[in-house]
């Protein structure tokens, strides 16, 4: 069961210089207690959409139906438990903390706001909740300020401040991105047990295909560029089989440490492309169709629509069936 479905969102925001949307006519679906991982390169539109699904931005056009019904058609005690079941944990936890509130201040007004514990249950709740995402459940931490944590402390509080409103979706904004790589897998960990345990749903946004198959593992992915879905189907078929060309691409971009085997899985195709005049992406036809390894002319002139290639899995490309199988080496690494 779906629990949020786009349809058609479209925005664009005033100062951008762009003849391209920041979103165009994008439609998807979030189910229940699963992870949907959006990937693309910087600029894709990605983090837009998390906050228009988080009810941090309206869109020019198009619906996000929450129960069946246009968020922002709701009435306000509709959109407030709206609000409270879509929370959003940023990219940089130290920005979307505020700097003169301790860690106390930090998680207390929402359990308030939204009486999710009687008063008098607020300091064992805020301790509770340290200890459910790894943080000192001390009351001398609670009188810390963010910048008295570390970055991974900073973001496991984020996290808390998320799942302290009990919400049924979090929209996790490239939350490692920023983190020191030891640390990394341990808030991916953390964040697969916490979707476990409190049976939740995430839209995970990255750019990197290396922490979105350790994350999505049983999930979807949807794969934007410039503002559209290009791709979208369960992880497992998307990543050892992707059907369009910049999904491929980003695969085999993923790094490994073997400096030979990186040498060696370089394809034709990837050189072809870093080989290529740098253009704006066309405006008529396919909007890949300047970076394509295996365009057509008939790529520039038809805007592809996301189809159906397999149960479940769509591609918004004329010729998948040219998309190349990975190598059974780089198979091994990505799925790895």
């Amino acid at each position: 069961m779906s629990l949020l479905e786009v349809s058609k969102l479209t925005h664009r925001y005033p100062s951008s210089s762009s003849e391209l949307p920041a979103l165009n006519e994008v439609s998807l679906a979030v189910d229940a207690d699963t992870v949907t991982a959006i990937v693309g390169e910087s600029g894709c539109g990605k983090t837009t959409l998390g906050r228009v699904l988080s009810g941090l931005v309206k869109p020019l056009a198009g619906q996000v139906l929450y129960d069946g019904r246009d968020i922002h058609q709701l009435p306000r005690t509709d959109w407030d438990a709206y609000r409270r079941n879509v929370q959003i944990a940023q990219q940089d936890p130290y920005s979307s903390l505020n700097p003169g509130l301790s860690v106390r201040e930090t998680l207390r007004p929402g359990l308030l706001r939204h009486r999710i514990v009687p008063r008098h249950q607020v300091p064992s709740e805020i301790l509770r909740l340290l200890e459910l995402v790894g943080l000192d459940a001390d009351p001398r931490f609670l009188r810390r300020f963010p910048h008295q944590l570390s970055g991974g402390q900073r973001q496991r509080l984020a996290i808390a401040r998320a799942v302290s409103l009990r919400p049924q979706l979090i929209v996790a904004d490239e939350p490692t991105s920023m983190l020191d790589v030891s640390i990394r897998v341990s808030v991916l960990d953390l964040m697969k047990r916490l979707r476990t345990e409190q049976g939740l749903a995430y839209v995970f946004i990255s750019h990197d295909f290396g922490v979105v198959r350790y994350i999505a593992t049983g999930g979807r992915i949807v794969v934007m560029f410039f503002g559209e879905v290009v791709e979208e189907g369960p992880a497992e078929e998307v990543i050892r089989r992707p059907q369009h060309p910049y999904s491929y691409l980003l695969l085999e971009s993923i790094p490994v440490p073997d400096p030979r085997t990186a040498r060696q899985r370089r394809s034709a195709s990837v050189r072809a492309v870093e080989e290529r005049v740098e253009q704006p992406p066309s405006a008529t036809g396919c909007i890949f169709s300047n970076r394509c390894p295996f365009v057509e002319d008939a790529c520039r002139v038809a805007r592809p629509e996301l189809t159906e290639v397999s149960p479940g899995h769509r591609a918004a490309c004329l010729f998948p069936e040219r998309v190349p199988q990975l190598p059974q080496g780089l198979q091994a690494d990505v799925t790895g």
